[in-house]
This record gives C-alpha cells, structure tokens and sequence, in this order.
C-alpha cells in the first residue's frame, strides 16, 4: 500500500475499531481527552494522528499501538525488517512503529523535523526515550531536558511532555511506551453487538 493507502486504512481502523466497542464520539472524547471534534477528523483522514493521540486512543481500547496502525500479526513474533518498516507521516513528524499487537508495550521511531516540536501529551504508563541521532528538547511537567544523541530518559508518561527540535537538522528518537498496571479507566472492549446508531 502507498503512505496515502495506509492513512486512509488508519482513519478506517479508528473508524471501525470505534463502531465495534458501540461507543459515540462524545464517549470517546471523554476518555481520551481529546475533543469529538478532532476524533472526528482522524477518522475520516482530514488530520493525521499524533503519537499521542494514538497512545490515549489505544489504551482507551485497551489495544496496543500496532493494532491501530498496522494489518494484525499472523505469527507469535512481531519482525520488522529494516527494509519493509512502514513509515508514516503524523502530527508529530515522520513515526514507524515498530512493536507488534502485545498491549504491554509500544515503540515508536519518531523523525521530528528542524525547528518542530510534538503536540504536549500526557498518558498513562512509562515512557522511554533515547535520541538515535539528532539533539532534542524534552518538556516534562515544566522542566526542560537538553538530550544529544546517545542520550536516554525513563519518565512517568501521565506527566506533561513535549519533545522540541531546535536544531536544524532531523532529529530521530525511538520511544518505548508501556500501560500502566492500573489504567485509569478500564478499557472499553469490542461488544459483541454492535449498535450502529450510536457509533455515528
């Protein structure tokens, strides 16, 4: 599939993922913090997902990142080939994610463009970083982090953070994200019957 296949096959999961849970935009909203307007239109590909938005979205399903974004796995493993890793174009910059269907945990490779930065997020579970190439600037909860290439961080992702890049090359980050033990609201499942009225 070309990159613009695989939004629109995006925007079709969230879509779908949303109608088999039963659950109306308004609901949605509430549980990810993110408005019913915008929810909207990631799901009929007008705007591209943050990594953020992703990760609240996810963790509301009680689903990993890979399911929202990528054809399940037909196998126990999850093998990306770096010559087959599909790369797509976010809010957030370029992101490939690179982890399979397990819920535990979700990695992404983040290619944040010079003089860009991510939209603030904030979700439950850990977060790891590490800056494969490039400088960066991480915000959490209003403390500044100069990290250079080589550098790593481990934080609580419920705090605020932000990643700037301020210098003018493309700075590559790889992020490992895990759900918290406890999740602040339950996941909302798949029903097993489906309400169409109310998936609108």
């Amino acid at each position: 599939m070309s990159i613009e296949d695989t939004d629109l096959w995006v925007a079709q999961r969230l879509k779908d993922m949303r109608g088999e849970r039963g659950i109306t935009l308004t609901t949605l909203a509430e549980q990810t913090g993110i408005s019913s307007a915008h929810l909207s239109r990631l799901e009929k590909g007008v705007r591209k997902p943050s990594i953020g938005s992703l990760l609240q979205i996810a963790r509301v399903y009680g689903v990993s990142i890979s399911e929202l974004v990528q054809e399940p796995d037909q196998d126990d493993f999850h093998l990306v080939r770096a010559d087959a890793a599909m790369t797509r174009d976010g809010q957030d910059g370029r992101y490939t994610v690179l982890s399979g269907s397990r819920e535990t945990m979700s990695v992404v490779r983040v290619e944040l463009a010079a003089g860009k930065n991510t939209k603030t997020a904030r979700h439950v579970g850990e977060e790891w970083l590490h800056v494969l190439s490039g400088a960066i600037t991480l915000d959490i909860s209003g403390v500044s982090l100069e990290l250079d290439t080589g550098d790593s961080v481990h934080f609580d992702s419920s705090k605020e953070h932000r990643l700037t890049n301020k210098d003018d090359v493309v700075a590559t980050v790889l992020i490992a994200s895990t759900a918290a033990t406890v999740p602040m609201r339950h996941p909302i499942p798949a029903s097993s019957r489906r309400n169409s009225a109310d998936s609108r």
